[in-house]
């Protein structure tokens, strides 16, 4: 009886094995790609670009094509009145090509709505085993349920910087040296 067990948990084995063979590679047991990048947050038009950044991580799953955005901003505190309390708040954005998406900055003329390119500059990357969308949106939304009730602050944070580092933090991820890069509220903790 013992022989016909080993026969068959070994005849099961062998039709797992078959069957991952014959399914494409699936997305969720590969290897992310997660790029920390940073931009300016822009200036006035006219104006030398403002040395202080915007920091992003630009997340490719598995090595398939597009990806995504995964970014910190703020948004008005509901009842706050006429907009007076912003809050930190992040998003996952799914983009064909996150790193010239991410170079695209929507008000990078300050107090003008259009976008503008800003060369961005690639800090630190990182392969993240076993990364899934879903598991990059569950992150995502913890660390707004975090941020809920915090203020957003450009300068000590909590900033959409501080939203980034917190995510690298999530994700079991040490944060890198910056260098020369001005990233505001970047490494803030509650």
């Amino acid at each position: 009886m013992v022989h016909d067990r080993a026969a068959v948990l070994a005849a099961a084995a062998l039709a797992s094995a078959a069957l991952a063979l014959a399914r494409p590679a699936s997305a969720d047991h590969g290897v992310a790609t997660v790029v920390l990048a940073a931009r300016s947050i822009g200036s006035k038009r006219g104006d030398p670009l403002d040395p202080r950044a915007h920091a992003a991580l630009l997340v490719r799953l598995d090595g398939r094509p597009g990806g995504f955005i995964v970014q910190g901003g703020k948004e008005p505190v509901p009842g706050s009145i006429f907009g007076s309390r912003h809050r930190v708040v992040g998003w996952a954005i799914p983009a064909q090509d996150p790193s010239a998406e991410f170079a695209r900055a929507v008000g990078g003329f300050w107090g003008e709505p259009g976008a503008r390119e800003v060369p961005t500059r690639e800090i630190a990357r990182f392969a993240v085993e076993g990364l899934t969308e879903a598991r990059l949106r569950e992150v995502v939304d913890s660390l707004n349920q975090e941020f809920r009730d915090r203020d957003y602050r450009l300068e000590n944070g909590p900033s959409s910087n501080s939203f980034v580092s917190r995510l690298l933090d999530r994700l079991g991820l040490a944060l890198p040296p910056l260098g020369d890069v001005q990233l505001p509220g970047w490494g803030w903790r509650p």
